[in-house]
Order: C-alpha cells, then sequence, then structure tokens
C-alpha cells in the first residue's frame, strides 16, 4: 500500500491534548457500537494521556492540518509483559479515524513506531490487544507482528504480540 501522501507523525504536544482524546474516545465509541470488548469512552482518562504528552510518548498523526490517528510509544510495560530485557517498545492506544479505516493509516502509523524503535537502538515492538478481538489480532499478525501469548490485565485477556524492527542479540 502506498503511504498516505502528506502524511506527517510527530509527537503529541499539551495542545493536542483535546485532539488525541476525541480520536481515542471516537474509537471507544465505535468499539461499544459493535459490542467490542477492550475501550470505553468513561475509561479514557484525560490526566493520563496528559501525563504520555508530556512524557514525550503519544503521538498525533496529522493529514492535511487535520487529527487523524494516535498511538503512545512507550519504552517499558511491565503490567503486561512482565519483567523482561529493555529491548522493546510498546504501542498502546493505536486508533484512528473511523472515515480513515482500510486506508493503510493504521500500518503507516505502525511503521513510524517500528522506525523510531529502531533508531532508539531497541530490537522490538511490541503491542497487546483484547484476546477476543480476532479481526484485531489478526490485523496484526498480517502486519507481521508475531503472537507471543497471553496475559491478563486489569481482568481482560490480552494476546501479546512482537515484531522484530532494530538491532538484536545476535552479532
Amino acid at each position: 500500500m502506498q503511504p498516505l501522501e502528506g502524511l506527517e507523525v510527530r509527537v503529541a504536544h499539551g495542545a493536542d491534548l483535546d485532539a488525541v482524546i476525541s480520536l481515542l474516545e471516537e474509537a471507544a465509541r465505535w468499539m461499544v457500537r459493535r459490542n467490542i470488548e477492550g475501550w470505553t469512552p468513561d475509561g479514557i482518562s484525560r490526566r493520563r494521556i496528559a501525563d504520555l504528552i508530556d512524557g514525550g510518548e503519544m503521538y498525533l498523526a496529522v493529514l492535511d492540518g487535520r487529527p487523524v490517528g494516535t498511538f503512545a510509544l512507550q519504552w517499558s510495560d511491565r503490567e503486561t509483559w512482565g519483567v523482561v530485557p529493555d529491548d522493546a517498545g510498546y504501542v498502546h492506544g493505536l486508533a484512528i479515524r473511523r472515515d480513515f479505516a482500510g486506508t493503510g493509516l493504521g500500518r503507516e502509523m505502525l511503521g513510524r513506531a517500528e522506525q523510531l524503535v529502531s533508531l532508539a537502538e531497541r530490537a522490538y515492538l511490541r503491542l497487546d490487544c483484547v484476546a477476543g478481538n480476532e479481526a484485531l489480532n489478526e490485523y496484526y499478525r498480517r502486519a507481521g507482528f508475531g503472537y507471543r501469548g497471553r496475559a491478563v490485565v486489569r481482568g481482560l485477556a490480552v494476546s501479546l504480540y512482537e515484531k522484530e524492527v532494530g538491532v538484536s542479540g545476535a552479532g
């Protein structure tokens, strides 16, 4: 799929807080309408998103001046992955505007996360999704992520996925 012409994926700034919240809430409302387990609009913490933005861990995808997607990229995730080597970046909260579904925007954003992880000299990009959401699990497998097991996070069963994107221990 061709890159979306003019797409900018950048670190979110304080002024982007409302746009990020809007993207996440839109995705959560869509999931609720389809009875997809996972996010709910009232489960999105403005304070947590503001903290991610302040920490430089929240990203915003902008196309023609319009916010169209968001994700967090963090450098540890002990709650989900346990104690593992510091060799990965972790994507959370990947969300796109629904009118961009099927355009390749999600893959573009994952590609940007892969680049950032590689530039940080980490070997893997990791993420998780609701174990029972087969469509999303398949999406990540098609995007080149390997299944690495299951975990239960705050009472929710999630599938763990990993993709090698950078330096590795072999040398």
